[in-house]
């Protein structure tokens, strides 16, 4: 059966995520909670876009360091503009922290005209706060850009004047937001190590389509280059290079395919050199037999011998005992399922660090 484990022990090898959510949503919450930025929330949360709302609202005197923090911790910012957005200066204090950090930004204009007077108006807001409140202002010079990026003409299709424009009703306009997003924060890339002919038509596609569903990029080498002395391109070892996660899955003939194992070799130096995270998957073989090299591992060692030399073989069995004693996903018996929600479960997880904001409420029904 499969190894149940500990979540928090899989795939995490000196690895820290960067983000703590895809999306932070910047609002004035009397102009649109209930309304479009409560609808938008909805519909990022269906797409399971990690999403970060300030559900309750700050009022006068409460802190906003933990949601300037979320701001941080979020890979884009949607903001939306709408009439009274200038007058909240938690708004515009969030617009600072924006700013500071170049986040990439999609302006939304709620029922105002993204026009050179309505951006002039933020910028006057931002340049008024007081500097004791905010010492930490940027330049003028910075506040002006980012003006003129907001009224530059690529962004006037993100009005929602439902009136007017393409878009009829705001669900449209709201699908259209929700792909863009998907667009942009499309998770990380994924490389599966594994023998064709063990694992594809099975266990690997499974797993294959399950993380594709949440919209992992995924990589893996051409099922054509599996003969006994393949060897692995430059081409390949950059894939694995740019990739987040790396998934071995060690089946019964995983070691007679050389191209495997230059894999792993490649896979275990990024993981150390690059703290990229390796989850093996133990697929009805056990660690042992790869630890020791018994079995159908010592066998493909004798063969490899013969063709590659001895020193290359034992490059590949220093690696084979490595990842023997990774931790990971033993797999014999039951439910190939449970071990394959699992893996998109934690990979999902170990994207993100651990939300720390008490602010925040929970998603409400």
């Amino acid at each position: 059966m499969a190894n149940e484990g500990d979540d928090r022990d899989f795939a995490t090898h000196n690895h820290k995520p960067k983000w703590s959510y895809d999306v932070f949503l910047c609002f004035r919450g009397e102009d649109t909670r209930y309304t479009f930025t409560g609808n938008l929330y909805n519909a990022l949360c269906e797409k399971k876009i990690k999403t970060f709302m300030d559900h309750d609202g700050l009022k006068s005197g409460d802190n906003i360091s933990s949601i300037l923090k979320a701001l941080e911790e979020s890979r884009v910012v949607i903001v939306v503009f709408s009439k009274d957005f200038a007058s909240s200066t938690y708004c515009l204090r969030e617009i600072v922290k924006i700013i500071q950090c170049k986040k990439r930004v999609l302006p939304i204009f709620c029922d105002v005209d993204p026009s050179d007077a309505y951006c002039e108006s933020i910028k006057i807001a931002l340049t008024e706060l007081p500097k004791d409140i905010f010492p930490d202002m940027p330049q003028i010079e910075s506040i002006e850009e980012w003006k003129v990026a907001l009224a530059t003409s690529s962004y006037q299709e993100w009005q929602l004047q439902i009136k007017r424009g393409k878009y009829k009703y705001e669900y449209e306009r709201m699908d259209k937001i929700v792909e863009w997003v998907i667009g942009t924060v499309d998770r990380s890339d994924v490389f599966l190590s594994f023998l064709g002919r063990d694992t594809r038509n099975s266990f690997v596609n499974f797993l294959h389509d399950a993380l594709k569903q949440e919209r992992f990029k995924i990589n893996m080498h051409d099922e054509k280059l599996e003969d006994d002395k393949d060897r692995i391109s430059p081409s390949l070892v950059e894939t694995i290079d740019k990739s987040w996660l790396s998934i071995i899955v060690l089946s019964e003939n995983y070691a007679f395919s050389s191209l495997c194992l230059d894999e792993l070799v490649t896979i275990l130096d990024r993981m150390e050199k690059k703290k990229q995270l390796v989850w093996p998957i133990f697929y009805k073989v056990e660690a042992s037999d790869i630890r020791h090299q018994k079995n159908s591992f010592g066998s493909a060692m004798a063969m490899h011998e013969n063709n590659f030399g001895s020193e290359q073989v034992q490059k590949w069995m220093s690696s084979l005992v490595e990842v023997a004693n990774l931790k990971g996903s033993h797999l014999k018996t039951g439910y190939e399922y449970e071990t394959i929600e699992r893996i998109v479960k934690v990979a999902i997880n170990s994207l993100y660090l651990p939300s720390r904001s008490s602010s925040v409420s929970p998603r409400r029904n």
